[in-house]
């Protein structure tokens, strides 16, 4: 039966519920009380591979070899990452479907996919309004005599804050409508911004 091409979700799921640690010892590699362990990409006579629990990713300090779970059986076994991802979900027998889908689960799986493009596109987007409106209020905050000077030490902190929110959890920050408008409002903002040098109005 043909398997489904496996979306970003898949992949993401396969790494919230898999640690670094319980992939490496599964395919016989044990990390020490320092957290290392020897390295299976190089010839290595002393434990120098790392194992990250909390990030969920490895480094060697010697080959400079690094990635997460699904790049490290990538690498191991010489698959590419989809392959790789697929052999950990058989392996470990993770409640993850990817073959013998019903039309209803193909359709679930396709908005997933449209929904993860559609967040991508907003915090790129996003972050790129952002980023451009927190430089230029930089610059002013600098400069007394910017007709933005005021607005850049108002503005300063809570861009910075909005920029933190955006990174750390985009979907919350796309599902409120009122953060979304104002995103749009810097935009408006940034756009515009050498259009009235007297214009001291702010965006809050």
């Amino acid at each position: 039966m043909k398997s489904s091409r496996l979306c970003k979700e898949d992949y993401e799921e396969v790494k919230q519920r898999l640690s670094m640690r319980q992939v490496a010892e599964f395919y016989g590699y044990r990390e020490d009380r320092r957290h290392l362990c020897l390295c299976p990409f190089h010839q290595d006579k002393h434990p120098s591979m790392r194992i990250y629990p909390n990030d969920k990713g490895f480094y060697c300090f010697s080959c400079g070899k690094g990635g997460d779970v699904v790049t490290f059986v990538a690498a191991l076994y010489g698959l590419s990452n989809e392959a790789a991802c697929r052999k950990l979900i058989e392996d470990f027998s993770l409640p993850i479907k990817t073959e013998g889908l019903s039309y209803k689960e193909k359709r679930e799986r396709e908005k997933k996919i449209r929904r993860r493009k559609e967040l991508d596109r907003f915090q790129t987007e996003a972050e790129g309004i952002l980023m451009t409106y927190w430089i230029l209020l930089c610059e002013a905050s600098r400069e007394f005599t910017s007709p933005h000077f005021e607005e850049a030490w108002q503005e300063l902190s809570i861009t910075e804050y909005r920029l933190q929110c955006l990174r750390e959890n985009p979907a919350e920050y796309y599902a409120d409508k009122k953060a979304v408008r104002k995103i749009g409002e810097i935009g408006e903002r940034v756009a515009g911004w050498f259009d009235y040098p007297g214009s001291r109005t702010a965006v809050s």
